[in-house]
């Protein structure tokens, strides 16, 4: 008789805590998530003909889509990924012109 009590009281609460989340996702929008630093790096992958080191660097000048990709990194408060390309060059695995890099903000 106890086990059957005590499940119903399990049962109750389970529907409560359901009941009253699903009522507040309800009522606030999801807020998207934040991208990772991976999927940010992947995002400026139009700028590298411009930011590569020789001989990779294959461009004089930004694409706008990398100028568009670094303008929402910086804006959205996530341009901080960015940095590890100035710290590390060689993360991407060849060397990175860090001039060029830097250029970016003024272009």
């Amino acid at each position: 008789m106890a086990a059957t009590s005590n499940a119903v009281v399990l049962i109750v609460i389970l529907a409560i805590t359901f009941s009253s989340s699903s009522a507040v996702t309800e009522t606030q929008a999801p807020s998207p998530p934040a991208l990772t630093c991976t999927e940010e790096l992947v995002m400026f992958s139009p700028c590298l003909p411009y930011v590569s080191a020789p001989p990779n660097n294959i461009s004089d000048a930004p694409d706008p889509l990398c100028c568009s990709a670094f303008s929402t990194s910086v804006h959205s408060g996530a341009g901080n990924c960015l940095c590890y390309l100035l710290r590390q060059p060689m993360i991407l695995g060849f060397p990175l012109d860090r001039s060029r890099l830097l250029s970016l903000s003024q272009i």
